[in-house]
């Protein structure tokens, strides 16, 4: 059983949104967060389960999560909306195999 001070502490740091495919996750902090306490976040999560652990990428503007780009754009300043354009990774290349083409199936 956790400590009542843990749980406290737990849900003080709390980000604002927090999306989870499999085993990535993507989240939002309040700008008035500093990197210390999203750090604490992170000791904190790791803490809970041995074989289970966190990472985090921190940045300013934009980051990458699965196959998009999450950027602060113009419409962000103006609206507060994120934009999400497709990413693609650099050894992207658009070659496929069509499906009638004399290949196994596995391939």
């Amino acid at each position: 059983m956790l400590s009542h001070t843990v749980v406290q502490m737990f849900y003080t740091l709390l980000p604002l949104e927090w999306k989870r495919y499999i085993d990535d996750i993507f989240s939002l902090w309040n700008v008035d967060k500093l990197v210390k306490e999203i750090e604490e976040f992170i000791v904190l999560a790791n803490s809970h389960h041995p074989t289970i652990k966190f990472t985090a990428e921190i940045p300013d503007k934009e980051i990458n999560f699965l196959d998009t780009t999450v950027f602060k754009g113009e419409r962000f300043n103006k609206q507060a909306i994120l934009d999400i354009p497709t990413h693609f990774k650099v050894t992207e290349t658009f070659q496929h195999i069509y499906f009638s083409s004399c290949h196994p199936l596995g391939v």
